[in-house]
């Protein structure tokens, strides 16, 4: 195996001329993770983990995914807050694992979003038939003309923002002044979404005590008394005091796992579905590139982005599970056969119970607004995921197209590719498929983000590793107070990575199993009516397993392609690829001009430029002294002393000097970055309110 990587290309911001511009804002950034990450998950499609799985399960299924969720997105924030760059899920497995599985991100995480945006996109549409007077749903004709049209307002927004903003950066760069773009919505919208979290709460709660008067419905009960259902039943519970369920001989509507067994069938399978409204918190990350502070801004965003969501999860389905019953006929049944009516919120039906009568519909307005701009948002990460996968891997005719920008650095071609891709969202509008389509395409996204889940834990370790490596030879250190400081320290490591990647390997295999298990005894029962078709049930296996086997199929095509290409040696990695230096001249209009200049100041003070030391040809005993190191032909400070002594003691002390510089220069530049936390807390928790302004730090430090 060579010891020497060798990259298909090299990395954008060498090579490239289209960058994309450093403008967002802590409140933009956070806003467009927020709006991502809550769509219409938690509100709307959460009635199939109550009727699965009943009340309480689905909040603590919520706790178990969020879990898993926040333990991916911390370990990824230590990596992120290091390399802030554009598309940094793709640029971190590159440079710390391998640069086939960078290939394999980028292409899952493009498809996964874009049908996350179809998938969204539908549901928003199917929604809109909640606001007419005769809550049915629309035909076949209505449903395209309201999947289209969402598209293409979802499109022409961005590429309207992309003109005005093209037209007015030239007035800035005259007038030397931030003026807002369209990313200022994403502000409004993230308050809008924590702010509907409190009012769903609040109503569950008022409604929970008696405020909307008495209960309208035929479950008058105390549902907390049935939090749980007594076991796992693929067809729905038609009410708490069902018969005993078996697996054959019987017919579906007593078919199912009774028992503790089945409980914990049906809360394996609720964690699992759950698993698609957790997911969502890595968009900050692909908007690295687009920070216009990422030392300040990025950890603290990525943060508030996951932990926010996540730890109000339970609390939104708490709530809203104390209002509904898991037998209730009007809750979502993942594997029942479609009968065409609308599946509802748990939050609706809770608000259908009351005497609150207008308070369903505009519930159902909010609702359509979370999922639509989630989708807006797909589409906004999909589009970057697209622009670093044509400029990083793809072939340069492919490269000139979709790794290209306008004037004010947008990647229109690839945001016309994701619109385009997305009106998958009209795949389940014939009679007979109802919402499979968009089932499957759900699937799809959480098998394959959970792939790039994954692969970001196993990269972190390889990332740590290079680190602990660094620290052992006194250069970098994970504990150093600049690196804590100035970049992000994830704590408790490596087992958060470990629990990332046994809980996302977790929902990938369970996803499939509810299906599989259904379709092995759908042969033995004595009628089937009521559930799921045979195809239906299938695809639910497709979706669940594809987007693995997808991911698998582009490491693997990458390795024929390439088959040079290896796995990154953590003896390779260097301090460069954890500290950067100036950001703004590495992705500038001329970056190589950047690098001639770097290469020149590094002759004038050193030498020539360093170079690897392998590359020098030394046997394997002198580069396992010092494989890292960066061997300049220089007089050594030791040479006086040394010129008897034996050349591997001379070959030591040169590195030792080696070792010294580059501790040195790592300090230098992490003393001149800004920290990462300089203000009180509660001063940070503003700054996601209005933009504050920050003390001006070193020419070329501020990214």
């Amino acid at each position: 195996m060579s010891d020497k990587r060798p990259l298909d290309r090299s990395p954008y911001y060498v090579s490239h001329f289209e960058h994309l511009d450093r403008i967002l804002s802590r409140p933009q950034l956070a806003g467009i993770g927020i709006s991502g990450c809550v769509g219409a998950g938690i509100f709307v499609t959460s009635s199939s983990l109550i009727s699965t799985t009943g009340s309480l399960g689905a909040a603590i299924s919520y706790v178990i995914a969020g879990g898993i969720s926040a333990c991916v997105l911390y370990s990824m924030t230590e990596m992120v807050s290091a390399r802030p760059l554009t598309g940094s899920l793709i640029d971190l497995p590159h440079n710390f694992l391998d640069p086939a599985f960078g290939f394999a991100v980028a292409a899952s995480y493009s498809l996964a979003n874009i049908c996350s945006m179809a998938t969204l996109t539908a549901q928003s549409a199917e929604l809109t038939a909640l606001l007419k007077t005769d809550p049915v749903r629309h035909s076949t004709g209505i449903e395209v003309g309201i999947n289209v049209s969402l598209i293409a307002l979802t499109t022409f927004s961005h590429c309207l923002g992309v003109r005005l903003y093209g037209k007015i950066e030239r007035v800035r760069q005259k007038l030397a002044m931030d003026i807002p773009t369209r990313t200022e919505d994403q502000q409004v919208v993230m308050w809008f979404k924590l702010s509907l979290f409190v009012l769903v709460c609040v109503m569950a709660v008022v409604i929970n005590a008696g405020g909307g008067g008495p209960r309208q419905t035929s479950f008058r009960s105390n549902y907390t008394s049935h939090a749980f259902p007594p076991g796992w039943k693929p067809i729905g519970f038609d009410s708490t005091n069902e018969p005993r369920l078996f697996s054959t001989g019987v017919s579906d509507t007593q078919f199912g796992v009774a028992g503790p067994g089945g409980r914990l069938f049906a809360f394996l399978t609720a964690v699992s579905l759950a698993m698609f409204s957790c997911m969502g918190g890595e968009m900050v990350a692909m908007t690295a590139g687009e920070a216009k502070e990422p030392w300040r801004d990025i950890p603290i965003s990525m943060s508030f982005v996951y932990v926010i969501p996540l730890s109000l999860y339970p609390f939104v389905m708490m709530a809203g599970g104390a209002n509904v019953n898991y037998a209730d006929p009007h809750l979502y049944k993942m594997w029942a056969r479609g009968t065409g009516d609308l599946s509802l919120s748990p939050f609706v039906i809770a608000a259908q119970s009351s005497s609150l009568h207008a308070l369903p519909r505009v519930l159902n307005v909010f609702f359509i607004i979370s999922a639509y701009t989630a989708a807006n948002t797909a589409i906004y990460v999909a589009s970057r995921s697209v622009f670093m996968l044509a400029q990083t891997y793809l072939s340069r005719k492919l490269a000139d197209t979709f790794g290209r920008t306008n004037n004010g650095h947008t990647p229109l071609a690839a945001i016309a590719l994701c619109s385009v891709l997305g009106f998958l969202s009209l795949a389940g509008l014939s009679k007979n498929a109802h919402s499979q389509p968009r089932i499957t395409l759900s699937e799809f996204y959480t098998g394959s983000v959970a792939c790039v889940y994954i692969c970001l834990c196993v990269t972190f370790l390889n990332f740590k590793a290079g680190l602990d490596r660094l620290d052992k030879r006194k250069i970098l250190s994970r504990d150093d107070r600049l690196y804590i400081k100035k970049l992000f320290k994830s704590r408790w490591q490596p087992l958060p990575a470990y629990i990332g990647i046994v809980g996302c390997v977790f929902v990938i295999i369970w996803s499939g199993i509810p299906p599989i298990y259904i379709l092995a005894a759908r042969g033995s029962l004595t009628s089937t009516d009521n559930l799921k078709q045979t195809v239906s049930l299938t695809f639910d296996v497709f979706g669940a397993y594809i987007g693995p086997l997808l991911f698998a199929g582009f490491y693997l095509t990458y390795k024929y392609i390439h088959p040079l290409s290896v796995r990154v040696d953590v003896r390779d990695l260097r301090p460069s690829d954890y500290v950067l230096d100036d950001l703004a001249a590495m992705e500038g209009e001329n970056p190589r001009l950047y690098s001639r200049k770097s290469s020149d100041s590094s002759a004038s003070q050193h030498g020539p430029p360093p170079i690897e030391l392998d590359v020098l040809g030394r046997d394997r005993r002198q580069s396992s002294i010092m494989r890292e190191d960066i061997g300049r032909p220089r007089q050594s400070s030791h040479a006086a002393e040394t010129e008897e002594l034996d050349p591997e003691i001379v070959l030591a002390l040169e590195a030792e000097d080696a070792r010294r510089e580059q501790r040195e220069h790592v300090l230098d530049v992490l003393r001149r970055r800004p920290p990462r936390m300089e203000r009180g807390f509660w001063r940070e928790v503003w700054s996601f309110v209005v933009v504050e302004k920050v003390p001006a730090v070193a020419p070329g430090q501020a990214g």
